[in-house]
């Protein structure tokens, strides 16, 4: 392998050659006049193009033919892997990200606190559990109503005797909640007899 070096020699940059010039020159003349304003702006945004200039620079003034060879295959795959992202639907995609990056980084941290408090896989059987359950719009509401029962009845309860549970039969909220379980234990009939 070549040993590493802090400068370069005139050849590697044909500074001392005398080879005809001509139609390089005007081929980066023509470049020059198409894309001259977009390549100012690169370099003005950035040193990093005089610092990658001369790192090629002492890569080829010091590499022998085998790390030139590798080098070029790798920068053909580079560009190649490149240009089969560039497509309008990657640059779509890195739009959106960047567009929901602070929500997506509250998703993964959420997803991460899952995940090492051991939920995570918890969470997945549960949605594959739910997931192979018929449920129709019905249903969904009647659960719903019956955890927010659950719930109110969990706040509101209290101890009664035999006579504050006649006495509390005798509301209306009581009497719609008997007729719903009557409801309820009714289709569980019919669905058993099936």
């Amino acid at each position: 392998m070549a040993e590493p070096t802090d400068a370069y020699p005139d050849a590697a940059t044909n500074a001392g050659g005398t080879a005809d010039t001509a139609d390089g020159e005007a081929a980066l003349r023509d470049a020059l006049d198409a894309h001259g304003e977009d390549l100012a702006a690169a370099i003005e945004r950035s040193d990093e193009l005089q610092d990658l200039l001369e790192t090629a620079i002492l890569v080829a003034a010091t590499a022998d033919a085998d790390e030139i060879e590798h080098l070029t295959e790798s920068t053909a795959n580079l560009v190649q892997a490149a240009d089969g992202l560039s497509t309008a639907e990657t640059v779509a995609l890195a739009e959106d990200v960047g567009d929901s990056g602070e929500d997506l980084a509250e998703a993964l941290a959420v997803v991460l606190e899952l995940q090492r408090e051991g939920h995570l896989a918890d969470l997945v059987d549960l949605a594959k559990t739910l997931s192979a359950l018929d449920l129709d719009p019905e249903t969904v509401q009647g659960l719903n109503t019956v955890l927010g029962a659950v719930g109110e009845a969990e706040r509101e309860s209290e101890p009664v005797g035999v006579l504050g549970l006649l006495r509390g039969l005798r509301s209306r909220d009581a009497r719609a909640g008997m007729g719903y379980l009557l409801a309820l234990l009714k289709a569980q009939g019919r669905r058993l007899r099936r």
